[in-house]
Formats: structure tokens, sequence, C-alpha cells
């Protein structure tokens, strides 16, 4: 039995040290062929020194194994049984911290049958995999109050949507709904942050789409990493086309009720960051960043709000492990949701579509931001927020 546990233990802390570092590796700007080679020969050699060691353990005591294959087993050992707990428990944990934003979530693309919402593109078929929620969007609508927010903009509102991987895997009719749901949440402002496009076929979508959406205060959208798999003018042009200003490592400014407001956006790594020198003074910023891994960085330049995508949730989240493959450098840290890392809220959303458009656990979303003013914090309560670490202060379970 001691013997079977060990080899449990190994198998899962192997598993867990292959899903980290497949989650590392997707968080770097190399090019689609060089993250795949990486994952594979990361896979390979882990299943070359598995298979070893499962032969070991059945034919040689382990007192005989070589010094760097028991640091290897051990190291495994490690993560099965205090790593990856830890980590869960911490997870855990942070969803149940206090401070959660109130929010309406709602079942949307419910008046079409499902089928119609496929398309005949590369991956169409993995929609049709039973228990797939792919198709199943949800508009959710929040009321966030913010304490940097000037009481001349209280109440102003932003739609925001992300990850669109716009593909004929879908049918356009399920993009056309999306945009139908997303037109029934009017906003001041419209905001998308990035991966529009995965199939070139579709760029042609962007404009009669992203047109239908109204933003009396502005419309802005950013690339994303998949974009830049593509013909990255043609899809900014067909962005701007559609009456959006494309923000790609700038800043704009604009004037809302008397008040200043930057707003600013990237899809760094993939595209030009913002230089710390390039952020305008502004009683109230506004940060589009398509992966939420620039979050410490953007604190410390004094983003007040962010929105940022790129993570999909995880796509497949399991019973209280939650998600396991994310491309971020922090892995799982930053999900979905909110986070607060002083003094900057983030928002990350789960994305409408999918490269590969697979979903347990977790559906597509648009959703809609009402901000609100909050009074002063007191000088000591002020300071303990300011000493704060990360912290979700919103999570779906």
């Amino acid at each position: 039995m001691p013997t079977l546990l060990f080899y449990a233990a190994f198998a899962i802390g192997e598993a867990a040290c292959i899903v980290y570092a497949i989650n590392i590796f997707h968080s770097y700007p190399w090019r689609v062929r060089w993250t795949e080679r990486a994952t594979l020969v990361a896979l390979a050699v882990l299943g070359v020194v598995s298979a070893e060691l499962t032969r070991r353990y059945w034919m040689t005591p382990v007192s005989e194994w070589p010094p760097a294959l028991v640091a290897f087993a051990a190291g495994c050992c490690l993560m099965a049984l205090v790593v990856l707990p830890a980590a869960t428990f911490a997870r855990a944990r942070r969803m149940r911290r206090s401070g959660s934003v109130e929010g309406e979530r709602r079942d949307s693309l419910l008046q079409d049958p499902p089928e119609s919402y496929v398309g005949g593109g590369r991956h169409a078929w993995m929609l049709r995999l039973p228990g797939n929620t792919s198709r199943n969007l949800e508009s959710r609508d929040w009321s966030v109050p913010i304490a940097a927010l000037p009481e001349e903009l209280d109440g102003l509102s932003i739609l925001h949507l992300t990850d669109l991987h716009f593909s004929r895997a879908y049918s356009r009719r399920y993009f056309e709904a999306v945009f139908a749901a997303a037109a029934d949440m009017p906003a001041d402002m419209v905001c998308v942050t990035g991966d529009l496009i995965d199939d070139p076929e579709c760029i042609e979508w962007i404009e009669p789409l992203l047109s239908g959406l109204r933003g009396p205060f502005g419309r802005f959208a950013i690339l994303g990493n998949h974009d830049h798999h593509h013909d990255v003018d043609a899809i900014a042009a067909a962005i701007a086309a559609a009456g959006y200003e494309t923000l790609d490592g700038h800043v704009v400014t604009t004037e809302i009720q008397g008040r200043r407001l930057a707003i600013g956006g990237t899809c760094a790594p993939w595209g030009p960051g913002i230089p710390d020198d390039a952020i305008p003074h502004a009683d109230f910023s506004l940060l589009l960043s398509h992966t939420p891994d620039l979050v410490y960085k953007s604190a410390r330049q004094g983003w007040d709000f962010i929105l940022a995508g790129h993570n999909h949730a995880g796509q497949v989240r399991l019973p209280v492990v939650g998600p396991l493959l994310m491309p971020s450098l922090y892995s799982r840290r930053f999900e979905h949701g909110f986070f607060r890392v002083p003094p900057a809220l983030m928002y990350v959303g789960q994305g409408v579509g999918c490269k590969h458009p697979i979903r347990y656990g977790c559906h597509p979303e648009i959703a809609r931001f009402t901000l609100r003013c909050v009074p002063p914090v007191a000088p000591r309560a002020r300071i303990a927020r300011d000493r704060a670490v990360v912290e979700p202060i919103y999570q779906e379970s």
C-alpha cells in the first residue's frame, strides 16, 4: 500500500508539473509553432522520465535509483502532497474573501436552437460534445464601487467584451446573437479587450458586428495574441471602420461631466506596452489589457480600473480544484472575476469564443459595469487597504 500511495502521489505531482509548465510556456510571446513545440518537448521529457520511473518502480528498489531520479520523484510527490493542496486551499480562501461586488447574472441566446450556432470550420465538432457550454452565453451586470471615482462620474457604465475568437467553427449567427445580447445592455462606453480573430476569413465580420454597439462616450478596442497570428493591419482597419479607436500601447483622454478620463490599451507582451511617462494626469484612468499578467506593473503605474481577458477562466473547471490549463505567467492566480492590486481594481472576463471551443463549468460571458463613487476611506483604513496583497473580491465558483 505505501508503494502504491507513493506512485499515485508521483503521478498526480507529475501531472501538476506538466500543467504548470504548459501554463508558463503559453504566457510568453513566442510564435504558435514554438509554443506548441516547447509544450511537446516538455511532455516528451516528462513522459520519458515517467516511463523510466515506472520501470524502476517495478524492477529496482528505490535505494538503488540514481540520485537525479530520486530527486525528481520526491519533487513530484512534494507537488502532489504539499504544493497542490496548498494552492487549492489558497484559491478557496481567496474566493471567500469579503468585499464582493454586487452583480446580476442572466442567461442569453436562449431564443435560437443550439445547433444554429455551430459552423462548418475546423473545430466545429467540439461544439457538439455532450455538456459543452460554449454556446451558453451569460450576461453579467456589475455595480462596482471605486474609491478613486469622482462624484461626477458616478453611474458611468462600461460594456466589456473580450476574446471573441471569430472563426467558422461557430456560425455567424452565434456572434450575431452575442452582439444582439450586448446591444440589450446599453452603456456609456464599449471596450473590447482583444483576440477578435482566429480565422482570417472572419475579419470581414468585425465591422458589421462591432458597429451595432453604441457608446456615447467612446468605443475602444485592443488586439490580442491571436490577432498577432494574422494580418494585424487588416484587423485594426476593420475595428476602425466599425467606429472604434484601437489603443495599441498608447493612451487617450476624454472629458466626461467636466472630469478628465484617461483610457489606455495594450496587448503586451505581444504588442507594445505603455511606458510610464506616457500616462497623462487624469481624474480617473481605465486600462484595457489583454492579459491580466500586467496587473502588477499597471498598478504601479497608477491605473484605477483594469479590464482584461485572455485566460477564458480556464475553459474547463473541475469541482473544488477549479481550472487547470491557463495561459498565464501566474498560472491560476488570475482566473476570472475581480482582483484588487492596490491602487488598481481589475476584472478578468471569461471571454465569448475560443479557438478550441470546449467549455465545461465555464460559460462565455459579456459584462457591463456601472461605476459607483464611494465615500473617502479613513486614514487608518486607507493604510490597511494599501498594504493589502492581491485579493480577488469576487470569483464565481
